[in-house]
C-alpha cells in the first residue's frame, strides 16, 4: 500500500507523535470505495469533503489559545498537532478534486464549512471554540479507534488508495485526540462548556453528513438506492453497527474526570503503522511518544 505515497516522518523535538509529510496518488480512486456500494461510500465522501476547512477550524482554535499554555512539552505537541491536521486539509481537498473530476462535486459542502469557521472564528468566544474543538477531536479519535478495532471494516475499503488515505488519518486522529483537551484543560477551561460543546458537535454532525450524503448520492443518481440503504443502516446503526458500537466511547467524553488517554492508543496505532507499511524511527526508538 505504501507504493501510493510517500510518507516522510519528521519527528519535532521534544513532541509525543510525529508529523507526516504525506502526498498520496489518488488519481482513478473507486468513487465506491466501500464494497462498491455507493450509500456507505458516500457516507464518507460527505464525512471527508468537511474536512479541509474543518481543520483549519481546529488549528485556528488551538492557536488563539497557545500564547496561555505555560507547559513546554503541550507547546510541542501543539505544533505537531498543526504540522499533522494542515496535511490532513491538504490531502482531503486533493481527494476532493479528484471526486469532483468523477462527477460528485462537495465544492458546495466546502464552502458552507469554510463560512461555519469565518462566522464561528468572528462571533464564538475563542475557549468555546477550542471546547468544540476538543469535542470534535474526542469524535474523530473514537471513529479512529473504531477503524482500527473493525478489520471488516477495513477490510470492506476495496480502494487501496482511498484505504491509505483513511488509515493514515484515521492513526492520527488518534495520536493526536489529546492536544486541544489538554490546551482547553490547562487554559482554565471547565467542564459545563465542555460537555455544552460535546452536545453541540453531537447534534450538529450527523444532519451535517447526513445533508452532505444526500447532496452526494442525488449528484451520482443513487439516492433512491434502497439496497444500499439497508445495507447502510444494517452495518453502521445495526446492533453491532460501526457506528452503533461507538457511542458508549462518544458518550464517556461527559465523565467529569474523562481524559482522551484513559484509551490505551498504543495497539491502535501500531496496527494502523503495520497495514500502512510506515515506520517512524523516532518512534521506534522511543517507544514512550505513543500514547
Amino acid at each position: 500500500m505504501s507504493s501510493f505515497f510517500n510518507p516522510v516522518s519528521i519527528h519535532q523535538q521534544g513532541s509525543s507523535f510525529p508529523v507526516r509529510r504525506m502526498d498520496f496518488d489518488l488519481r482513478g480512486i473507486n468513487k465506491y470505495f466501500v464494497n462498491n456500494d455507493p450509500v456507505p461510500t458516500m457516507m464518507w465522501l460527505a464525512f471527508q469533503a468537511y474536512f479541509p476547512e474543518g481543520e483549519s477550524f481546529f488549528v485556528d482554535s488551538v492557536r488563539d489559545m497557545r500564547d496561555q499554555v505555560k507547559d513546554h512539552r503541550l507547546q510541542k505537541d501543539i505544533g505537531a498537532f498543526i504540522g499533522q491536521e494542515a496535511m490532513h486539509g491538504k490531502e482531503h481537498y486533493a481527494a476532493n478534486e479528484e471526486l469532483k473530476r468523477q462527477g460528485i462535486d462537495v465544492t458546495s459542502l466546502d464552502r458552507a464549512a469554510d463560512q461555519a469557521r469565518r462566522l464561528g472564528n468572528r462571533y464564538l468566544p475563542k475557549r468555546f471554540r477550542l471546547a468544540l474543538t476538543a469535542a470534535a477531536e474526542h469524535f474523530t479519535g473514537v471513529i479512529g479507534s473504531q477503524i482500527a478495532r473493525r478489520e471488516d471494516f477495513r477490510s470492506s475499503i476495496i480502494d487501496d488508495r482511498a484505504k491509505a488515505l483513511i488509515l493514515w488519518h484515521a492513526m492520527e486522529e488518534i495520536e493526536h485526540r489529546a492536544v486541544a483537551f489538554d490546551v482547553y484543560q490547562s487554559t482554565g477551561g471547565g467542564y459545563l462548556t465542555r460537555a455544552m460543546a460535546m452536545t453541540a458537535v453531537s447534534a450538529g454532525i450527523a444532519p451535517v453528513v447526513f445533508y452532505g450524503m444526500v447532496a452526494c448520492l442525488r449528484q451520482d443518481g443513487q439516492l433512491f438506492n434502497l439496497a444500499s440503504w439497508k445495507r447502510f443502516l444494517e452495518s453502521y446503526w445495526g446492533r453491532h453497527g460501526f457506528l452503533s458500537e461507538a457511542i458508549p466511547e462518544l458518550l464517556r467524553y461527559y465523565r467529569p474526570d474523562f481524559h482522551p488517554d484513559d484509551t490505551d492508543s498504543h495497539e491502535l496505532i501500531q496496527t494502523f503503522r503495520r497495514e500502512l507499511g510506515i515506520t517512524d524511527p523516532a518512534l521506534s526508538e522511543h517507544p514512550d511518544h505513543i500514547h
